[in-house]
């Protein structure tokens, strides 16, 4: 048997709501009959799709500390910094290749008169 998820629609204090359900059958046109069988034809709001136990989280990821929050922060500024750093000496080279080419193809003609 696998396990199923599917959303239906339920009326939660008075508020109509999409809840979480889960089922257990063979297959999902089975896990759809049977959600509608329970809950009503008009209910199942979306189809059931099956549980992999593979999918499961298994690792609890601890929250950082502040201090491991502020070393990342600074990190990321110093990568920031950098990029923009490349990217402006790139900038600044093409525009001395730029005028480079123009001086080359439109020199200066002193006409002595």
């Amino acid at each position: 048997m696998k396990t199923f998820t599917a959303l239906i629609k339920a009326t939660v204090n008075g508020n109509v709501r999409a809840v979480p359900t889960q089922i257990t059958a063979q297959n999902s046109t089975d896990a759809r009959w049977l959600l509608q069988a329970i809950y009503g034809f008009h209910a199942l709001v979306s189809a059931p799709t099956e549980i992999h136990e593979d999918n499961e989280i298994t690792e609890i990821i601890q929250p950082k500390t502040p201090e491991q929050l502020r070393l990342d922060n600074l990190r990321a500024a110093k990568d920031r910094a950098n990029d923009a750093l490349k990217i402006e000496r790139n900038r600044q080279a093409k525009q001395r290749a730029i005028k480079t080419l123009s001086s080359i193809n439109n020199p200066k003609i002193s006409s002595n008169l």
